[in-house]
């Protein structure tokens, strides 16, 4: 049973609009000894006046008092003073004991304004989950106008993944008595910072986070659109909460954010056969999504309209519940922003031995599954995550593989067998060929410069440039079906500097064409081909495809990573998505900035509401375009937006770059289609 206990605050009793309803319950705390005092001022003042027939007094009079009050109540604190000014406020006798040389028409303005006082102050409200009741509040949207939500956050979806339980998939959290609070955002799932490289977060981690216009009243239910976030960080770091990710953007569009942990680094994609066949995190977000089915609709949610969306390790994760059979009738629609299951960094093929090669870190020297689960379940979460980074060797360094715990294919069988439904056991590519997924609606995309994040290590490593330019073939991307090490990988290797760097060693004044290449081989070409197989695979109007080049302000990414580099790099359209609370930069309200904000946010929840990024085409004022949709069974034309200081429908994006590795994968790979 799903029940709301919120205020009302003028306490009428007819049904209210959602506008109306947010007026009467969306108020701050009115507290504070001052607050008394102004109190006192007022009856004061009322006093002077007498006998006034009317409690439309005049603003002269006491409308200054309580604008003052007001602006007092939004600093102070609740004091033993103002607790002992409502508690007298609740009994008519009390107060009318205190003001009884009142005039009664006055005496009757009092209690009204005391009463208002009294109930505005509550800012708080009690959702009831199928495990247990919570308790979350009011939040005003931050740099902007427009208003405010309901937030529950740190809300307990599944048990602490710990003893025995790690490494495994998780179980869903155990009801409880009470009330829990849902106003503070749970621990992070244990990882290093990619920031300040310092160990974070507990192994009791998996808590999710509820951001809501509003909440089912008596006679008042709403319906939102949900839309659940996937947070990226290479599978290695990160979390949903607010840091990155405020949800001040979306929610006054009309829809319902949720946001989660999930786990990270060898902790969440260790994959070494029974007991720890892979893909735990991925297992958690399936966890999560369930919870969403069971309780959205306590918070305005509609559990039958639930759009998934992610970026780079989110984006892939996205396909991933995409592919799997666990995932079936948990979401309607998905976005996939910047990343994908077909991209060379997205899936592990050798797992188990670098589960091994974790153990040999630790001191878990053995050939046995069981022994090395048994040894690794008893090292600190701080040392496995530590000793993660020490797994990469010089081998995967040669091959790009700097992502060592990424998710895998749970194909296990004989004395690795696992008992845990597999998340996917076949290759993303031939799932995706044989259609056998979850066909739902997909917006997916990239940013036009997205190996800027190359800029960082190449700033680390001074040498990484040359040794690049004396083992050209290390950039061939994992998943093309050739051996780095034979003549035709050296022909590929040959083909690629001549395209790109045309035919040169690689210096400073080709670094923009290194990033184009890493860029095409690492994203662009696994994302289009993704689109490709998706419209075919759905009817016609199922995909969208986009391209983010717009280099403002809010790009979170470079201003992270302190990067100058013209462009759109990796991850900097979040910045027009979420609210990033550390940036706090303010706009004027005619950047262009807030123009691509405002925009993005429409076309993201306009597909949550109505499977389309821009059902209304041109007519929409905003957005002032129709998005085209990817024609199925084509590889000559490919429809997308491109997204810069305006939306522009073009086709075929980066089309020279893109047929290149085409022609690469159809002849080493075989056609897509």
């Amino acid at each position: 049973m799903h029940v709301k206990v919120t205020f009302n605050i003028e306490g009428r009793s007819e049904t209210p609009s959602r506008v109306e309803h947010q007026r009467r319950t969306h108020r701050k705390s009115y507290a504070g000894g001052k607050m008394y005092t102004m109190i006192r001022l007022l009856i004061l003042s009322l006093l002077c006046i007498g006998t006034h027939s009317s409690y439309a007094l005049p603003p002269s009079t006491f409308g200054e008092a309580l604008a003052s009050a007001g602006e007092l109540s939004n600093k102070l604190k609740e004091t033993t003073a103002w607790k002992t000014f409502t508690g007298i406020a609740r009994e008519s006798d009390s107060i009318n004991s205190l003001v009884r040389i009142i005039p009664q028409t006055t005496m009757g303005f009092v209690r009204e304004v005391v009463n208002s006082f009294r109930q505005q102050r509550e800012t708080k409200a009690i959702v009831v989950t199928r495990a247990g009741a919570v308790q979350g509040r009011i939040q005003r949207v931050k740099g902007s106008t427009k208003g405010e939500f309901y937030a529950f956050k740190g809300i307990r979806y599944g048990q602490a993944p710990v003893g025995k339980l790690r490494f495994k998939a998780p179980l869903p959290e155990q009801p409880w008595k009470g009330i829990r609070n849902a106003m503070r955002e749970g621990s992070v799932c244990p990882h290093k910072s990619v920031i300040l490289d310092n160990f974070k977060g507990t192994e009791d981690c998996l808590f999710i986070n509820v951001y809501t216009p509003d909440l089912p009243a008596e006679n008042y239910v709403p319906n939102f659109p949900v839309m659940v976030w996937i947070h990226g960080g290479a599978f290695s770091f990160g979390s949903g909460n607010a840091f990155l990710y405020g949800p001040d953007y979306l929610v006054p569009e009309g829809v319902v954010l949720v946001s989660f942990n999930y786990r990270l680094g060898p902790l969440g994609f260790l994959s070494v056969g029974k007991d720890a066949p892979g893909n735990a995190g991925i297992k958690d977000q399936i966890l999560a999504l369930k919870w969403v089915q069971e309780n959205i609709a306590a918070f305005g949610g509609d559990p039958n309209s639930v759009t998934i969306f992610g970026q780079s390790a989110g984006s892939v994760s996205t396909h991933m519940l995409m592919m799997s059979p666990l995932a079936k009738g948990l979401f309607h629609r998905a976005i996939a922003q910047s990343g994908t299951a077909l991209n060379p960094w997205a899936i592990s093929r050798t797992p188990k031995e670098r589960g091994f090669l974790l153990g040999q870190q630790l001191g878990c020297h053995t050939n046995s599954t069981d022994e090395l689960l048994s040894c690794l379940r008893k090292a600190s979460p701080q040392k496995i995550v530590n000793a993660a980074g020490k797994t990469i060797t010089q081998q995967d360094v040669k091959r790009s593989i700097g992502l060592p715990f990424v998710p895998s294919i749970e194909n296990w069988t004989g004395d690795d067998a696992s008992n845990e439904a597999p998340v996917i056991s076949d290759e993303p590519m031939m799932i995706m060929k044989r259609g056998s997924y979850n066909h739902v609606p997909l917006i997916a995309g990239f940013n036009s410069h997205e190996a800027m994040l190359f800029m960082r290590r190449l700033r680390r490593d001074p040498n990484l440039l040359k040794n690049i330019d004396e083992d050209f073939q290390r950039l061939i991307p994992t998943d093309l079906h050739v051996n780095r090490d034979t003549n035709n990988g050296a022909l590929i290797a040959q083909d690629m500097r001549n395209f790109y760097l045309n035919g040169e060693h690689i210096g400073n004044t080709s670094i923009q064409d290194m990033m184009n290449l890493m860029s095409d081989a690492m994203f662009l070409h696994g994302i289009t081909d993704f689109a490709r197989l998706h419209a075919t695979s759905d009817e016609r109007d199922s995909t969208w495809l986009y391209r983010f080049a717009y280099d403002g302000a809010l790009g979170i990414y470079k201003r992270i990573l302190g990067i100058d580099w013209p462009g759109a790099c990796h991850g900097d359209e979040l910045g027009y998505l979420f609210r990033f609370g550390v940036l706090n930069i303010r706009l004027d309200n005619t950047s262009t900035e807030l123009q691509i904000m405002s925009k993005m946010t429409r076309m993201w929840t306009n597909f949550a509401k109505y499977s389309n990024p821009t059902p209304y085409g041109p007519e929409d004022t905003l957005l002032g375009v129709r998005w085209p949709s990817v024609i199925p069974h084509t590889m000559t034309e490919l429809p997308y937006l491109d997204i810069t200081s305006e939306l522009t429908p073009r086709s075929n994006p980066e089309a020279e770059r893109l047929r290149f590795w085409d022609t690469k994968y159809a002849k080493y790979n075989g056609d897509i289609f």
